[in-house]
């Protein structure tokens, strides 16, 4: 028996030895990840003041991911204004919940001295964790909130994720206690009317469509009972309730009924973006035509564009940038779609992307830096991870190297390129970029360590 017995053990020693690579495969990045954290922490205090909040939250979040609660609590005490200081500490809040550490993640939500800070951070926890699939703690960490509206979004929030799982009944029923909660907040603030616009809104993406246009209705008859003489903007949020619901003619109903001459401007934009979505081209273009505005109507043409050209071809979009008046406004615009489209794996991403940076090219003399950031990432997105790196390398100005280097580093290092991404964050002159392009490339690690794991749960 013994000569069998050591055969099986050896067979199951060999078994596990990929296991065991991939386990000690999986610290080694974990720990690079680390300290490449680390080392990006000690870059904030020379970078501008007013970028050091939200840099002190992605890193504090990220050293959570990457098990260092200390240090990411130690990062968060850089900051001295001490609602900065909890905002940041939200994104480590965050980070526990996502790991399943729930209870962690609200005891350091309770100890936030600052209750602005502490609704917010709630109303997030609880979507994320109702995501995770614990609604009774999702539920019970929503009922933390001070303040009825607060409660409410929250519950909006958990209505989705029960309507995810196809739990139609439980989404309704949570969606009634919000509209209850609206309700009470009404009768102690008459303004608080807007947010039944919310949660129509959150019916409607949920499918109960009886049920979003039956709050619609309630907002509307409490609105008109107000008194809409002279409150042009309660109209205005009622007719966006009304288009983001699918009720276009209400909408348009609802803008006509203003009458103090002042350009409804939000509801026309909202009108405009319905209309898109339902192919109505013709009639997105009219009603965007209508914006007083000009960046907003820029906005509207440049959403119009997008969700006609997401799912479609570059042409398919054009009719709509092309009336954006502002040569920057149209590169950034293309430059979106471009970057939309290689999100979704659109074939279409690389000749609109030759658009984009043709239209950047030509308006250099008067553009910022904004469309060729999207370009950079778009390129990195489809695999040219060279010719992102062109572009970012020709940017004169250190902030504009931010965001594509976070995103470039982060691609190259689940692509397997990691020295190519140090090599990237090394060579930044500047704290700002460099700090960035550091969390970018700790970030793919723990990116390759999630994959990683997943996929051996798998097998």
């Amino acid at each position: 028996m013994r000569p069998v017995f050591s055969i099986i053990v050896l067979v199951i020693a060999m078994g596990n030895a990929p296991r065991i690579f991939a386990i000690q495969e999986s610290t080694n990045q974990v720990d690079g990840a680390r300290r490449l954290l680390i080392e990006a922490s000690h870059l904030l205090k020379d970078i501008p003041d007013s970028q050091q909040s939200s840099a002190v939250e992605n890193i504090a979040g990220q050293l959570t991911r990457a098990g260092d609660l200390p240090d990411a609590l130690a990062t968060t005490h850089m900051l001295k204004n001490a609602g900065a200081q909890s905002h940041a500490t939200g994104s480590i809040a965050w980070q526990l919940a996502h790991a399943g550490n729930f209870a962690e993640a609200i005891a350091l939500v309770d100890s936030m001295p600052d209750d602005q800070n502490k609704e917010s951070n709630y109303e997030t926890l609880a979507a994320l964790i109702a995501e995770k699939g614990d609604l009774e703690i999702a539920l019970q960490t929503a009922h933390r909130c001070k303040d009825r509206i607060g409660i409410a979004n929250a519950l909006l929030r958990i209505a989705r994720e029960r309507a995810k799982r196809k739990d139609l009944s439980g989404a309704k029923e949570v969606f009634g206690e919000a509209i209850d909660l609206s309700n009470k907040a009404v009768e102690e603030d008459p303004a608080k009317v807007t947010f039944l616009g919310e949660i129509a809104s959150a019916q409607a993406e949920t499918g109960d469509m009886a049920g979003a246009f039956r709050t619609v209705d309630e907002f509307s008859a409490i609105a008109h009972r107000q008194g809409t003489e002279g409150n042009e903007l309660l109209l205005q949020v009622l007719a966006s309730a009304q288009a983001r619901i699918g009720d276009v003619s209400g909408a348009q109903r609802t803008v006509a009924e203003m009458t103090s001459g002042n350009n409804p401007v939000f509801a026309l934009m909202a009108i405009s973006q319905e209309q898109a979505k339902r192919g109505l081209l013709v009639d997105a273009l009219e009603t965007a035509e209508l914006i007083s505005d000009s960046g907003l109507k820029s906005s509207a043409l440049r959403e119009i564009g997008i969700l006609n050209g997401t799912h479609g071809t570059l042409q398919d979009a054009l009719e709509a940038i092309d009336r954006i008046s502002q040569p920057s406004a149209r590169a950034e615009a293309i430059a979106a779609l471009a970057l939309e489209q290689a999100v979704s794996e659109n074939t279409a991403a690389s000749s609109t992307l030759q658009a984009a940076l043709n239209i950047a090219t030509e308006s250099a003399s008067q553009a910022s830096d904004k469309p060729l950031e999207m370009i950079a990432v778009t390129r990195a997105l489809l695999g040219d991870f060279a010719g992102a790196q062109q572009i970012v390398q020709n940017m004169a100005e250190p902030e504009s190297r931010v965001w594509p280097l976070w995103n470039i580093t982060s691609m190259l290092v689940e692509a397997g390129h990691t020295q190519e991404a140090l090599a990237l964050a090394e060579n930044q002159d500047a704290a700002y970029p460099k700090a960035y392009a550091l969390l970018g490339a700790a970030q793919g690690m723990l990116n390759r360590v999630d994959a990683e794991t997943a996929a051996s749960r798998k097998h």
